[in-house]
């Protein structure tokens, strides 16, 4: 009768050559490739978002575009220039909630600010008499207004860009 065999890796094998490992499933993701592409997937994503971060600034490079909440002209002084308003004749009015400050020098200068009216009264009556004197015969005026909730407003006396000033 034969004896049975046994298979044992646990012994070293007796020609001197150490045990050889087992074998690995390439198959079998490692713990190094999971890493890698969990950092590939949050750098993705970060630079998607960053994307859309500067797609939505635009050439304003205003913050407050992309935050929004902000009164786009309560810094206006007087030789900064807004973007594009709505189109108004006469003494007619229009909301202008989105109305910006711009660089004077970009293509979305549309009109220059030449006076600035910190007056309440007159922003809340709408009153353009407080512009007046801010205009030269000729200049195609206009008027934006702004009233705070807190009841604090302001005058911006604009020319469009055309005027040369």
């Amino acid at each position: 009768m034969s004896e049975p065999a046994t298979l044992s890796s646990a012994e070293p094998a007796t020609d001197g050559t150490p045990p050889s490992e087992p074998a690995r499933d390439p198959a079998a993701p490692s713990r190094l490739g999971a890493v890698l592409g969990v950092v590939v997937l949050l750098l993705g994503v970060a630079t998607a978002l960053l994307v859309g971060f500067l797609i939505k600034v635009g050439p304003s490079g205003d913050l407050r575009d992309v935050f929004g909440g902000g009164d786009g002209t309560a810094e206006a002084r007087i030789g900064d220039c807004v973007a594009e308003l709505p189109t108004v004749a006469g003494v007619e009015a229009k909301a202008a909630d989105d109305a910006r400050v711009v660089r004077c020098d970009s293509a979305a200068a549309a009109y220059a600010v030449v006076g600035r009216v910190q007056d309440p009264a007159a922003a809340r009556t709408r009153s353009a008499a407080a512009c007046e004197p801010y205009f030269r015969p000729g200049d195609d005026g206009y008027v934006l207004y702004r009233v705070g909730d807190d009841g604090d407003g302001y005058l911006l006396c604009l020319v469009r860009q055309a005027n040369g000033r």
